[in-house]
């Protein structure tokens, strides 16, 4: 048996040679033969064994535990102490998914009520854009007849992809086919978690595949986009295929994956970091090949006009930032919004302000991904410092649902796991400043009405609770790494 020392309530050591994977397979013993093999292979590839391959597993460990959880001397304890990692996840962590789904379905139910305009509202510009398309007219100035101030925003090529959308004939039947595209993409999503949960040693019953499923479409992450018929499920789905390729050093498909989710929006380009960081070439060469291909691919297909248009219009207007304080009933949050609310300040200072006050963050996320936890804590760091850098977070949290869920279920408790479920409650408020402006109204506040109204109307020009919870978020990322080094 090669050397191993422990560190971080783990046993670590490097392998080398197929005859060492074979005795991390052995060591697995007790444990479903089709999760030892997942299991040895990903520890193969990462350099790292935990200690639910070795000692006691999964039938009975030195404390009696039994049904797959192991004794508190190899770090894996049961439901009931709230350990994550690996072994039976712990309650909090289904809780919570639950939360997020009841929260989620809560807030399908509110739109169809309170905002029924925003049913179909993404599917529809895509199928009125494509429409445009295929009668030679310009895919950026068409609007949807009832939404004359919504048009296409993604690159040239990718208008192809909404092509079928048409040939459903009507602007429901696009909805339609984009809801079932999400349904599978969701699905997708689940299976990929599932496979990089056991890869990890977590023990998932029937409950947990269910759970993951829900969550990635219906909790309140995705289902504004499951109500606007929104592609965002789907670039969800190809960040977690990227994250989990690297996982298996299969940089190749990261690349790929990442390259296609940044042709439709851009921002997960920011990946690119993460793969440089893996020092994943073949990654980055291929991601910056797919977004070049593309681009040269609508050029030739649709015309210099049409991808001048994009470059120029389109592109350069997408992220627009704030110009002193914020409305407190507008939706689109992040630091640039904290920096144009305390500091009034607005273009063209207010986007380097708020690059200033989360790049530090990121580059202490940078310094040290030795374990699993860290690398999953740091992509997910850098995703939220690009959502919080860029106004525009509420629609694209699905994004970062891999390394989430993954730290959901692995983390040991601690204050960054009580901060990581405290973040990703907060991070399910939807609450907007027309409700809670309704809400004061109702209550008697003994002469206090404007007074309290003030500062609840400051403070949702300053930050909304959505962002609150992805600050809490970046913090635990930032737990995780200082727990480790210490």
């Amino acid at each position: 048996m090669p050397p191993v020392t422990t560190r971080d309530d783990r046993v670590v050591t490097r392998f080398d040679s197929p005859a060492r994977r074979l005795v991390v397979a052995t060591w697995a013993r007790g444990l479903d033969p089709e999760r030892v093999g997942e299991t040895a292979s990903f520890y193969c590839f990462s350099g790292e064994i935990p200690s639910v391959l070795t000692g006691p597993t999964g039938r009975e460990s030195n404390d009696g535990d039994t049904d797959g959880t192991t004794s508190r001397e190899h770090g894996v304890a049961s439901g009931e102490t709230g350990r994550s990692s690996p072994g039976t996840p712990a309650r909090s962590t289904r809780l919570v998914l639950v939360w997020g789904i009841l929260a989620g379905l809560s807030g399908v139910l509110g739109r169809a009520v309170l905002g029924p305009e925003q049913f179909m509202l993404a599917s529809d510009v895509y199928y009125y854009a494509a429409e445009s398309l295929l009668a030679g007219g310009d895919i950026y100035e068409v609007a949807p007849p009832d939404r004359p101030g919504y048009h296409y925003i993604y690159p040239p090529i990718v208008i192809l992809v909404f092509v079928p959308h048409v040939l459903t004939g009507s602007p429901a039947g696009a909805f339609a086919l984009q809801t079932l595209l999400n349904v599978c993409f969701a699905a997708g999503i689940a299976v990929v978690l599932r496979r990089a949960l056991r890869r990890r040693g977590v023990v998932l019953a029937r409950l947990d595949s269910l759970l993951l499923f829900a969550f990635a479409l219906v909790s309140t992450h995705s289902a504004i986009s499951l109500i606007n018929g929104q592609v965002n499920i789907g670039l969800g789905f190809a960040v977690a295929v990227g994250l989990d390729a690297l996982d298996r050093n299969r940089d190749d498909i990261a690349g790929l994956a990442f390259g296609a989710a940044a042709l439709v929006k851009v921002f997960p380009a920011a990946l690119g970091l993460w793969l440089l960081r893996r020092r994943a070439a073949r990654g980055v060469v291929l991601a910056t090949a797919v977004g070049v291909t593309g681009l040269l691919a609508g050029l030739v297909a649709l015309g210099p006009d049409v991808t001048g248009t994009y470059l120029s219009d389109v592109l350069t207007g997408r992220y627009d930032g704030f110009d002193g304080a914020p409305d407190p009933a507008q939706t689109r949050g992040g630091a640039q919004r904290q920096v144009a609310a305390l500091a009034g300040l607005g273009p063209p200072y207010v986007t380097p302000v708020a690059a200033l006050a989360v790049a530090p963050v990121l580059c202490y996320l940078y310094l040290d991904i030795e374990t699993d936890r860290q690398r999953q804590a740091t992509v997910l760091g850098t995703i939220l410092v690009t959502l919080l850098f860029l106004p525009l977070q509420r629609l694209y949290m699905v994004i970062f649902v891999f390394p989430l869920v993954v730290l959901l279920y692995t983390l040991p408790p601690g204050r960054s796991r009580l901060l990581l479920l405290g973040g990703t409650v907060v991070s399910f408020v939807r609450v907007e400043f027309e409700i809670a402006e309704q809400a004061l109204s109702t209550l008697p506040l003994g002469g206090l009405e404007a007074t309290v109204l003030a500062v609840v109307e400051r403070l949702f020009e300053v930050v909304l609770p959505p962002t609150v919870g992805l600050w809490l978020l970046l913090a635990a990322c930032v737990l995780v790494h200082y727990d480790a080094r210490g």
